[in-house]
C-alpha cells in the first residue's frame, strides 16, 4: 500500500504524457503556487526555448523607463512591434520582435531576464508553477502592465 502511494506521488511529479513543450513567443503566468520572491506574480513572454534553456522577459515590472526583464541582471533588451522585420531585430513571434540591446524606436526596454534549464521550466509547469498561454502582442504591449498578473491571473 505505501509502495502505491510513493508511487502515485511521484508520477503527479512528472509532466503529463502529451504535454507541450513551452516554446519562444508563450506567456508564463505564474500561478498562485509559486512563492518565488522574484517570480511569484510575474508575467513572462519566452523569448527563446530549445534544449539548452530557456529566456525570458517579466512584462509587468515597469520601472521608470524601462522594465525589470528579470533577476538575472545582465543585458537590455528591447521588444517592438513592426509589420515586417526591422534591422537587427530577432522574431519571438508574429509581430513582436526583439532588439539585443536598447534601440531608440519606440518599443520597451528590458533590464535583465529570467531564465532555466529546460527541464527545470517543464518540472515547474508540470507541478503546476506556471499558466502557460499563447502568443498575444496585446499581452506583450499592454497599457496597463502593472496590473497584467491581476487580470491574466489563472
Amino acid at each position: 500500500m505505501l509502495e502505491c502511494a510513493a508511487m502515485l506521488m511521484l508520477m503527479q511529479e512528472l509532466p503529463r504524457a502529451g504535454a507541450k513543450e513551452p516554446s519562444a513567443g508563450q506567456i508564463l503566468v505564474a500561478t498562485s503556487k509559486s512563492h518565488d520572491p522574484d517570480l511569484a506574480r510575474s508575467v513572462i513572454l519566452l523569448i527563446q526555448y530549445s534544449s539548452e534553456g530557456a529566456i525570458g522577459l517579466m512584462l509587468n515590472r515597469p520601472n521608470g523607463k524601462a522594465f525589470e526583464g528579470g533577476p538575472v541582471e545582465l543585458g537590455v533588451r528591447t521588444l517592438v512591434r513592426a509589420r515586417l522585420k526591422p534591422e537587427g531585430a530577432e522574431r519571438i513571434f508574429g509581430d513582436v520582435y526583439m532588439y539585443p540591446r536598447m534601440v531608440e524606436k519606440a518599443g520597451r526596454v528590458y533590464v535583465g531576464y529570467t531564465g532555466w534549464s529546460a527541464q527545470q521550466l517543464q518540472d515547474e509547469i508540470a507541478r503546476g508553477l506556471w499558466k502557460v498561454r499563447a502568443p498575444d502582442a496585446r499581452v506583450v504591449f499592454d497599457a496597463q502592465p502593472a496590473t497584467l498578473w491581476d487580470r491574466l491571473k489563472p
